[in-house]
């Protein structure tokens, strides 16, 4: 008999502290597929839903996509948009007929309106229509706040093991690889969860260098799955803080086979450490000042020196039109610098409208929240290149997608070439940078608004790689937040006494 086994991916880490709700045009403008086109768009990409596809072929399950959607990150999604991306899961569900398993593409840290817990609350609606006994299959964004609720309605959770997150597909076939076994009655997975009083932990998912918190903890896990049967996946995940919400914080589920205590004493002991080790940094973030002092030391020849803007970085769901970093980059005079992406829709208008080789005053970015991360950046500008902005990732992070910016424009403002973009968008691939004619290999500095994910691309061909707070709401720094929703006491907001969970 032919298991049928359905897929979905809904996808979006949310900022709590970023004051523009998500919308349903914000999924729809990013990513927003249904049924039988899910795999025209998705078979062959480095995404969950890519490896999903590849699993069920080689399995032979009959694969019943419902729904792969997902936004740039940004503050609360509305509850119109996450109806709209329930429904066609829920709606495939009921008819779909004979289900045997389900495989759930989630991030791990949504937050919409009504909902907390957004990914809890999807697990909640699936299990209600499939029952207790269908096994239903996570997979998570390592930078998720994975809840009990969560734990208790998933059958597995497996989530990704790089930052920058270059195993996404790879992921989804290690999480349909247990629900192949347990389809053929070899195991009968169980979650178990572990916890503390933190904001973030395991050094924020740092993989970049081979050894940290993460790094560690990730070998351990591996050696455990492989030397004790019973462990089917050992999931570290370092917590989303930026949702400020009540299920913030790092956690380890593992995924046993059946009912045993060793499994909760492994997870305790991964947060054992996790706390042991909370302060460690395998990456310490630059201020501004120390971070243009390292551009400065550029000289001709040399690769670049790229600057990951932390503390605006639309990944994280920041605004993405802070100009800290521009500002300083224009005051120290370095020649060849670029930025990339301001994301100022009114501005890219104006460049494109003007068409290359107009000059225009502009009065650039720094319109969200000019308190974090700088305000306008005021004068004259000459537009180097115009695009429609859609571009293809190339690179080992999302391989095969496409994205798009919308109209938009390459400008020199003070000897600084900045990508001015409609849409906010994150810098991952050197693609993004090559549709507007510019060679990222060929520049002195590249300042791109990103956390982790550039790295994967971006430090490759730089000669110093290094993260910069500019002091938007991404940033590092616990302090600049008005926190509302998190359970108090916290670690490193509050004293805690030994990290009792």
């Amino acid at each position: 008999m032919t298991h049928r086994v359905l897929a979905a991916m809904i996808k979006h880490e949310t900022n709590g502290f970023n004051r523009t709700p998500t919308t349903l045009r914000d999924f729809r403008d990013q990513n927003f597929h249904l049924g039988e086109a899910i795999p025209r768009v998705y078979r062959g990409t480095n995404l969950e839903m890519g490896g999903f596809l590849a699993a069920a072929e080689r399995e032979g399950w009959e694969l019943i996509p419902a729904v792969a959607a997902s936004a740039t990150s940004s503050g609360p999604s509305t509850d119109e948009a996450f109806e709209a991306l329930c429904m066609p899961l829920t709606n495939t569900i009921r008819a779909a007929g004979r289900l045997d398993g389900v495989l759930l593409g989630l991030h791990g840290s949504m937050v919409t309106a009504s909902h907390d817990d957004a990914e809890g609350e999807i697990l909640r609606r699936v299990r209600e229509l499939v029952g207790s006994d269908i096994p239903v299959v996570v997979t998570l964004d390592p930078h998720s706040n994975v809840t009990p609720e969560m734990a208790a309605r998933a059958t597995a959770i497996v989530a990704f093991r790089t930052s920058p997150h270059t195993d996404q597909a790879e992921t989804a076939e290690r999480a349909a690889a247990i629900l192949a076994r347990t389809l053929r009655g070899e195991v009968r997975p169980r979650v178990v969860l572990a916890r503390r009083p933190m904001l973030t932990g395991f050094d924020g998912a740092r993989t970049h260098h081979a050894h940290g918190p993460m790094p560690d903890a990730l070998r351990r896990a591996r050696a455990l799955e492989a030397e004790d049967p019973g462990v089917l996946c050992v999931s570290i995940h370092s917590g989303f803080s930026r949702s400020d919400c009540r299920a913030v914080g790092p956690s380890v589920a593992v995924t046993g086979d059946g009912e045993d205590p060793r499994f909760r004493s492994i997870a305790e002991s991964f947060m054992d450490e996790c706390w042991a080790r909370r302060g460690e940094t395998t990456e310490r973030v630059l201020s501004v000042a120390e971070g243009i002092a390292a551009a400065r030391e550029w000289r001709p020849g040399e690769k670049p020196v790229v600057l990951g803007d932390y503390g605006d970085a639309p990944g994280g769901g920041a605004y993405g039109d802070g100009t800290a970093i521009l500002s300083a980059l224009i005051e120290a005079g370095i020649p060849g610098a670029v930025v990339a992406n301001i994301w100022d829709p009114a501005v890219a208008a104006q460049a494109v409208a003007a068409g290359a080789g107009a000059t225009i005053r502009v009065s650039l970015g720094g319109k969200h929240d000019p308190e974090h991360g700088g305000g306008p950046v005021e004068g004259t500008a000459r537009v180097v290149a115009v695009s429609e902005g859609s571009f293809v990732f190339k690179g080992r992070y999302g391989t095969g997608t496409r994205g798009h910016y919308g109209p938009s424009a390459a400008l020199e403002i003070g000897g600084v070439t900045a990508i001015v973009t409609t849409k906010n968008k994150g810098i991952y691939d050197l693609e993004q940078l090559r549709i507007f004619g510019i060679e990222p290999t060929a520049q002195s500095v590249l300042a791109v608004k990103c956390m982790h994910g550039h790295r994967a691309e971006y430090e490759p061909i730089s000669s110093r790689c290094l993260d910069v707070d500019s002091g938007g709401i991404t940033s590092g720094d616990p302090l600049l937040f008005p926190w509302q929703r998190v359970v108090r006491p916290i670690w490193p907001l509050d004293p805690v006494e030994g990290g009792t969970p």
